[in-house]
């Protein structure tokens, strides 16, 4: 079904339905990554963290993170996500790019590369979806 929308408005529209679809990316990325972390001990898998603009979050301290949803570490507001601000999902680990590049069993090489490609092909999917909902 068509939606009406004044002409004066479809930018704030357009923008509206980006930060949805930015929104959405964020969070997807995020667990994603962390559903194809390598799991010893779960500290790898815990620290990965989502950024606006920066990266700073040290990764949690060594220990045991047995459980299947980490917690969510962030330098921002959940739901703030806007156009013109860089997200990103990192690992500060001093181990995170060994076990990124597969020096584990569990994640071969390039693992990190699949994430980023599965996620591009899932935003063009849901980029249709939002519009066809529009």
């Amino acid at each position: 079904m068509a939606r009406n929308i004044k002409i004066g408005d479809i930018g704030d529209y357009a923008a509206d339905q980006f930060d949805k679809l930015l929104k959405a990316a964020v969070f997807e990325t995020d667990k994603r990554v962390k559903l194809a972390s390598p799991v010893d001990t779960g500290r790898f898998r815990a620290s990965w963290a989502i950024g606006e603009n920066a990266a700073p979050f040290p990764g949690v301290p060594e220990g045991s993170y047995p459980t299947a949803s980490p917690p969510n570490a962030v330098n921002y507001q959940l739901g703030t996500e806007k156009a013109g601000n860089v997200y990103s999902v990192h690992n500060n680990l001093v181990y995170a790019d060994p076990l990124a590049r597969g020096h584990s069993r569990e994640a071969p090489d390039g693992w990190v590369d699949g994430v980023a490609k599965d996620i591009q092909t899932w935003v063009d999917s849901e980029a249709d979806r939002i519009g066809r909902q529009s």
